[in-house]
């Protein structure tokens, strides 16, 4: 069984801005090229449909436009479509790609957490500020390049691209409808099930796929499916599963934050993005707690052993000790 990694640089970025001060010539990495350029928008009120249903970004993500170019969050539409988002911090890189099933379960409890109409509703007409980002992308293992009279930018650790450069980077059309302010998209796995197909195959052409994998038979691990009882493997995959994604999570966070520090210009704002990654950095550590409470009540629930909980927190605390470790290094 794969054993969760927590990447010293998930910390380690917070830990800086807390410990040292931090400028535009901090060693983050000699690729980490963040420009100070800065824009000043306003969040738009846009109707998002993905396969059919609509969707809004977690709290805290905007649409918007600037110089006539409507901008979305990476992540989230691409997200939307089924497509696993991996964010190199150290080299600024995006890579999208076709996602596992372990990674499908976390995109689908992603968008499952994201955000309402009620959270969105209060951001619309704000005004935002964003900071020019220096990234490369590469999707399904090509490299694409944003065009030379547009930009990416970054805000709360979220990257934000030109809708019609993810629409034709990503494979999937998406369209922007002005008059009604609508963005319409539908992932492969939908296209598939809506698209109808001969039927009477002997192939079995003809068949409609289904996202849902089918419950298995038999027993595994001591638990039987069907019969309510978890499997060992079923809990602790679960746990992984979360805690891959909170370790995503926070990595692109944090660097987000540690870049709008760079580029802030006033001790204010500076104090205020410090506040807001020590705030970040409390609320994914209870993450983790509550993710390995939840699976250490589970295992105690079905009689197995808790031994992989110590597991669990002695690489967290390794990574927290490493990251602090590389701060104070880097700080000296």
């Amino acid at each position: 069984m794969a054993k969760v990694k927590f990447p010293a640089a998930t910390l380690l970025l917070l830990l800086l801005i807390g410990a040292a001060p931090l400028t535009a010539s901090a060693p983050l990495s000699a690729s980490a090229a963040a420009t100070t350029n800065s824009i000043k928008v306003q969040s738009m009120n846009v109707k998002m449909v993905f396969d059919g249903v609509s969707m809004q970004p977690p709290s805290g993500q905007h649409v918007f436009m600037y110089n006539n170019v409507t901008y979305v969050p990476l992540r989230f539409v691409s997200y939307a479509l089924q497509k696993n988002v991996i964010w190199d911090a150290k080299n600024v890189k995006v890579t999208v790609t076709e996602p596992s099933s372990s990674e499908l379960v976390a995109i689908k409890e992603y968008l499952m957490n994201a955000g309402n109409a009620s959270n969105v509703t209060s951001s619309l007409g704000k005004d935002i500020v964003l900071s020019k980002v220096k990234a490369s992308y590469v999707f399904n293992g090509s490299v694409k390049v944003v065009p030379s009279n547009q930009s990416s930018y970054i805000l709360g650790g979220s990257v934000y691209v030109p809708l019609r450069f993810l629409s034709e980077s990503v494979g999937n059309v998406i369209t922007w409808d002005q008059k009604n302010k609508t963005i319409t998209a539908a992932s492969a796995a939908y296209q598939a099930q809506v698209t109808p197909a001969p039927s009477g195959n002997a192939d079995g052409k003809g068949a409609t796929a289904s996202a849902t994998p089918a419950p298995t038979s038999g027993k595994a691990g001591n638990g039987t499916a069907g019969s309510g009882t978890l499997t060992y493997e079923q809990i602790t995959s679960d746990a992984e599963v979360k805690l891959n994604a909170l370790r995503d999570q926070s990595t692109s966070t944090l660097m987000g934050i540690a870049l709008e520090y760079i580029n802030a210009k006033d001790d204010a704002t500076k104090a205020s993005l410090i506040t807001k990654g020590k705030q970040q950095l409390a609320s994914f550590t209870a993450s983790f707690n509550s993710i390995i409470a939840d699976t250490e009540q589970k295992l105690n629930k079905y009689g197995y052993s808790t031994d992989i909980i110590a597991q669990y927190r002695a690489t967290f605390e390794a990574e927290l000790q490493k990251g602090m470790a590389l701060a104070a290094g880097m700080a000296g």
